[in-house]
């Protein structure tokens, strides 16, 4: 069939052939950016440690949900997985008003977002979105 041909429409294909390779390519690697799977979910951890032995603390981490100031005996922690891209944010406040208080999270077991504070100041807060 090719030997019919012209030796220019020879070139012509073989050109259209390398494009349309070029071209497969070209959509091939776009797709694959396109869809990269989903950061995996991550282990968040909460912490919350105060000197006087209590604290009144408030989460908001995806499902898990402290509204109401709650008072909790420290050291207290939460832990939970969490999908990249959740906003979390821990707050801790020290209702003796004596000595560190202290708020911690851990992404994967290593220290994300840190704050403490000594009396007479009473509050911290910790938070971010997830990486």
């Amino acid at each position: 069939m090719l030997a019919n041909l012209s030796n220019r429409s020879k070139i012509i294909l073989q050109l259209l052939f390398v494009l349309a390779l070029i071209g497969a390519a070209i959509i091939f690697v776009m797709n694959m950016i396109n869809t990269r799977p989903v950061a995996g979910s991550r282990a968040v951890n909460f912490r919350v440690e105060a000197s006087g032995g209590f604290a009144i603390v408030t989460l908001q981490a995806g499902p898990l949900v402290i509204k109401k100031p709650t008072t909790v005996s420290t050291t207290w922690t939460k832990q939970i997985n969490l999908p990249g891209g959740t906003e979390v944010y821990l707050t801790a406040s020290n209702p003796t008003q004596t000595g560190k208080l202290t708020c911690t999270i851990f992404l994967d077991n290593v220290t994300w977002k840190t704050e403490t504070t000594t009396a007479p100041k009473d509050g911290v807060a910790c938070a971010g979105i997830v990486p």
